[in-house]
């Protein structure tokens, strides 16, 4: 068996793996390097969508290989035509850099992943903004087809139906084994800190290999990791792929030590509270819900999070009905004009979050100004324009996320810091990390104990020594 680091080496994220046994090719995770980006690009310099792949290229952010990438791209750039030459694509969870860069992946390539990992993607897709999120469909791009009228030809764009197809998507199951080729594959659920994160075993007759993807043992889920290691350990692994995010981390707060902290925070707040976390990280949302409960607050959400916990259902700990969804005001902002006909308001707001103006439990931010003291807020820093709207008096602002690790996110947090200094509000902090330290990888690693060790997604391999 070859197995190839193609990204997540020295840096954390960015995971790209090759793994080849007996001419069966198999990809884990294609996503996409922070570090590597942050270097080059910034949000408002990005890679080029009529470069194709070439800037991608250019810079390593992806691998230059050949028989995986979209037929469109390749003969965009003038490359000859290529065959498939990867079997399949499994997908250890769908935070981006696991799996951001499906979008250039061949549409005849399986990808196979948890049933909310294939949701959270194609939340991603509806709700995204992004030219690269062709997660789940894919459009065919530099393409032209015959005008309807006048003649000549026009670009294609997702609303010429015959041009978009479904990726070829397999959820898989606990427990059920996949065989592709010569290799069998089996998913094993683990804790992180998004729905659907697993791991994998990997069958060979010439040695078994385990990949742990994300993992961490202090979520409300850490007895699927320990179930994990359980049965690594059974397979008895020749290769062991192990993140090592925090191997330098002795110890860490647990999801539970969260929950404590931000009631804690809540309960001294005299008027409103924002949390501040990854909006797509259900366990923490659930954390801020129980916080928020135990103070008789209701937890406000945003539409995005609120399309999220549509489509995820029974995945879902925290559900629609137990909460309040924010409509802030969008294009004209009419959500807060009175006598406004109900199809003139829709006109703000994309197709996905229609729905959700005249739910029962709909809230806007002038209702928020009225009785601030009922409730906890989950933020981010893409919405503090509504603190304009809301214009908090007394409150509290509660990070619940990672620091910085690059100098866009160093600007972005100076210019929060910006706009609480403008309110007035007073910051704390309660946060869990979605990996684990560097004690419960050591004791993961002695357990499983594989014959060699292969650290990834980890700036410290020297660590694992």
């Amino acid at each position: 068996m070859n197995i190839t680091l193609l990204g997540g080496v020295n840096e954390i994220g960015g995971n790209k793996i090759l793994v080849e046994h007996k001419g069966t090719r198999i990809m884990l995770d294609f996503g996409m390097s922070f570090h590597t980006a942050y270097q080059y690009f910034s949000e408002f310099l990005q890679p080029r969508k009529c470069a194709s792949l070439r800037d991608f290229f250019e810079f390593g952010l992806l691998p230059d290989i050949r028989g995986i990438y979209r037929e469109d791209y390749v003969k965009h750039m003038g490359r000859p035509a290529e065959t498939r030459d990867v079997d399949a694509v499994f997908l250890s969870h769908s935070h981006a850099d696991h799996a951001q860069y499906i979008h250039f992946l061949r549409k005849d390539i399986p990808i196979y992943c948890t049933e909310a990992s294939k949701i959270i993607l194609k939340v991603l897709e509806e709700t995204g903004s992004g030219r690269f999120t062709d997660f789940i469909t894919m459009c065919e791009a530099f393409t032209f087809k015959p005008a309807a009228r006048g003649g000549g030809l026009v670009r294609v764009d997702r609303r010429a139906d015959e041009y978009v197809s479904e990726r070829q998507f397999h959820v898989m199951q606990p427990d059920k084994k996949v065989k592709i080729g010569s290799l069998e594959i089996e998913m094993i659920p683990v804790d992180h800190s998004l729905p659907g994160s697993c791991a994998y075993i990997i069958y060979s007759d010439e040695g078994n290999l385990v990949y742990t993807g994300d993992i961490r043992f202090h979520g409300y889920h850490e007895d699927w990791s320990e179930k994990f290691v359980d049965k690594a350990a059974e397979s008895k692994p020749r290769w062991f792929l192990c993140e090592g995010t925090r191997i330098d981390q002795l110890e860490g707060s647990s999801e539970e030590d969260v929950k404590k902290e931000l009631s804690k925070i809540i309960s001294k707040a005299k008027e409103l509270v924002f949390v501040e976390h990854p909006i797509r990280d259900i366990d923490r949302l659930k954390s801020i819900y129980l916080a928020a409960k135990l103070n008789d607050r209701h937890l406000v959400i945003s539409t995005k999070q609120a399309y999220l916990i549509k489509e995820l259902g029974d995945l879902s700990p925290v559900k629609l009905s137990e909460v309040k969804i924010l409509i802030p005001p969008k294009d004209w902002g009419l959500i807060c004009k009175q006598g406004i006909d109900c199809s003139l308001l829709e006109k703000d707001y994309a197709s996905w979050e229609k729905e959700f103006i005249q739910a029962d439990n709909a809230i806007t931010c002038p209702e928020l100004q009225k009785n601030p003291k009922d409730y906890v807020v989950s933020m981010s820093l893409w919405a503090l324009t509504e603190l304009v709207d809301i214009q908090p008096k007394n409150a509290v602002w509660i990070k619940s996320s990672c620091e910085p690790f690059s100098e866009e996110m160093e600007l972005d947090e100076e210019r929060k810091k910006h706009w609480l200094e403008h309110f007035k509000i007073k910051e704390y902090s309660a946060h869990a990390s979605g990996h684990a330290s560097g004690k419960e990888i050591r004791a993961m690693i002695k357990k499983i104990n594989p014959k060699e060790l292969i650290p990834i997604h980890t700036e410290h391999p020297e660590a694992f020594v």
